[in-house]
């Protein structure tokens, strides 16, 4: 299988990917906080068998060059966007966010829906999660917490979290294509329940969307179970081929 290697500069500073196989809709896998191309090393290979993929590493990860910070969502998709101009890879999209980057993908979904063909949220973050550990945390921890949350350098990205939230909260659409919703199993811990059980919250988002769970309490589906995450993209690759033809 052949991969290219994209090292394009966008808005300053240059951005590092990795394209594969071949097809109408581009694949786009975009890692969790401070993760980089290499998080889809289970993943790319084999969608490539039936999809063109694109996986990339955010600036300043891997091999891709530090930006200003601190950083929101709508930095990061300006970034994305620019870079995948930049490799002539035109919408639309169908985006497999892990973790944080459900933040970042739902943004680019929000502004701009006809770039977006598809969707799979992998174990993502929802924007309310902070405010529910809140109310089962004790004073003095909830107080850590958000000072953690609130500060951009206390996170690998120096991302602005609460600006980006309120991002995400400022414009939300119903979005008019498939949505898998992939969640790790649950566990006994409280914070980790309240995270699995926000997910559902997705499944509004789209008419289409699905909701499937993992069979490991991993955070990492991609490394745990790359086939789950496999067998969602294709099913939303179909799905999009069928709408088209």
């Amino acid at each position: 299988m052949t991969i290219i290697e994209i090292n394009s500069e966008v808005n300053g500073h240059r951005l590092f990917g990795l394209l594969s196989g071949e097809g109408e809709t581009t694949v786009i896998l975009d890692a969790g906080l401070g993760g980089t191309s290499e998080d889809w090393a289970k993943v790319q290979p084999e969608v490539a068998t039936f999809a063109k993929v694109f996986s990339y590493s955010r600036a300043g990860l891997g091999k891709s060059e530090k930006a200003p910070t601190p950083r929101t969502c709508k930095d990061i998709i300006e970034d994305l966007r620019s870079l995948l101009s930049a490799a002539h890879l035109n919408p639309p999209y169908i985006l497999i966010a892990h973790s944080w980057s459900g933040i970042n993908a739902r943004w680019f979904a929000n502004q701009y829906p006809d770039e977006i063909a598809g969707m799979v949220l992998v174990d993502a973050v929802h924007e309310d999660k902070y405010e529910q550990f809140e109310k089962v945390l004790s004073e003095e921890k909830a107080s850590r917490m958000w000072l953690f949350v609130k500060d951009p350098s206390k996170n690998d990205e120096n991302i602005d979290r609460i600006a980006s939230f309120e991002q995400v909260r400022s414009k939300q659409i119903i979005f008019d294509f498939p949505l898998i919703v992939l969640t790790r199993a649950a566990d006994s811990d409280e914070l980790s329940k309240i995270e699995t059980d926000l997910q559902a919250e997705f499944l509004k988002l789209s008419a289409k969307s699905k909701q499937y769970f993992s069979k490991h309490n991993d955070h990492f589906i991609q490394n745990s179970e790359p086939e789950l995450v496999i067998d969602s993209i294709r099913q939303v690759v179909e799905s999009v081929k069928a709408n088209v033809t």
